[in-house]
């Protein structure tokens, strides 16, 4: 794949519509709003709730806009990435204590390593937790493994469980507790240093990622699987290659946040439960701007789900409590509340399901980024979609072999 001509390609078709998917919907409602075309919302709003959800999956029913079919249309072209293919199966004792979405990564990432690491004798894997990919490596390819985590406790049950199963690489198995830092350290640091080592990171929190690029420059093999982007920030962490730093796009932190929402797999229970979350979201914004417009935007914060299977009334003063506020209404009259400004937060809901159709392109930007950084570094690199993205959404593997 030419990543360059990929990049370029997308920041090209993603800038114009940067007013839509660089800014908050919520925090800037109603004036946000403005900035979706009015073809585009009639159209939405025509949906019924089949057509919304399959508008979330990124399929357009009926006769949509021919600006938003064209878009959505390049969008998916550009972002479309090659599939990983084959399993390398798990016996039931190997996956002993696993969950499912576990067992599906690593049969997968095994199937990956197999053919592209036949010179690789030692590894570290960054985030090892209890060691899982560790042991099934060691075991699998006769690996010196090392594990590195910060959190003690998860390494201790990975060395007991290592005990009690009598697994046979306990020699070749290392835990190592500490946090894998930008700057030089120097006990963790050689391990990602050889053409015969492999560095391994799988769904590496935020500049995580990064951080293993940059220490794995002299590695002979590197795997990342990055996540949370949400936690990056710019422009420390994009862009991060001299070609993406000629090419960029006006990130901000309500666009990493969007890269993180590529889930296109809810069942119908899913789909309602999200719109109803989004609708008491919504309203307890349109309550908090009318009530306390002196507070500005009021962040409602993370709700448990019994709230939202209940009234908006019982929501709501949950969350003024939390607040300190007091709206001075009875459950009668937050209920007529919501229910007298549905009309407005379908629309809020909407322009978010118009929203989240970039949030894909926005992540494979930020990935092409980094695969040009391991290019220019004298990398051979692929990008490859890895996992189900209905058991695991984060699911694009960057790799990259040290060329001849």
């Amino acid at each position: 794949m030419d990543f360059q001509a990929r990049l370029e390609a997308l920041t090209h078709l993603l800038r114009p519509w940067s007013p839509l998917w660089s800014r908050s919907i919520l925090q800037g409602w109603p004036e946000s709003g403005a900035a979706y075309p009015e073809d585009w919302l009639a159209y939405a709003r025509s949906l019924d709730e089949a057509g919304e959800r399959r508008l979330d999956q990124g399929v357009l029913v009926g006769v949509p806009p021919p600006s938003l079919g064209a878009l959505l249309g390049a969008l998916q072209e550009l972002t479309a990435l090659p599939w990983h293919e084959g399993i390398h199966p798990l016996t039931v004792a190997q996956t002993q204590g696993l969950s499912a979405k576990k067992t599906h990564e690593l049969e997968r990432v095994l199937a990956l390593l197999a053919p592209r690491t036949r010179f690789i004798h030692h590894a570290v894997d960054i985030g090892g937790g209890m060691g899982h990919l560790a042991r099934l490596c060691a075991r699998t390819f006769g690996w010196t493994f090392h594990s590195i985590d910060r959190d003690a406790a998860l390494q201790d049950k990975g060395r007991r469980w290592l005990t009690r199963t009598n697994t046979p690489v306990r020699d070749t198995l290392c835990f190592i507790q500490a946090s894998v830092e930008d700057g030089f350290q120097p006990l963790i640091d050689p391990l990602f240093s050889g053409l015969d080592r492999a560095s391994i990171g799988l769904h590496t929190c935020g500049p995580l990622a990064l951080t293993q690029l940059r220490k794995s420059q002299g590695a002979g093999f590197v795997l990342n699987i990055g996540c949370c982007y949400d936690k990056l920030e710019v422009p420390r962490d994009y862009p991060v290659s001299g070609f993406g730093g000629a090419h960029p796009l006006p990130f901000t932190p309500h666009a990493l946040a969007l890269t993180t929402r590529g889930r296109h797999h809810k069942t119908e229970v899913e789909f309602a439960r999200m719109k109803r979350v989004y609708a008491w979201r919504f309203a307890f914004d349109l309550l908090a701007k009318r009530h306390f417009p002196e507070r500005g935007f009021v962040r409602a914060g993370d709700a448990s789900r019994t709230l939202y299977d209940g009234p908006f009334a019982v929501y709501a003063l949950d969350r003024m409590e939390r607040l300190g506020l007091d709206p001075g209404m009875t459950d009668a009259e937050l209920n007529a509340f919501e229910v007298s400004f549905r009309a407005e937060t379908r629309e809020l809901l909407l322009c978010h399901l118009l929203r989240d159709r970039f949030a894909r392109a926005l992540e494979v930007v930020l990935l092409l980024d980094r695969a040009i950084l391991l290019e220019e570094l004298g990398f051979q690199v692929e990008l490859l979609q890895l996992f189900d993205p209905r058991l695991s959404p984060r699911n694009l593997a960057l790799i990259a072999l040290r060329s001849a």
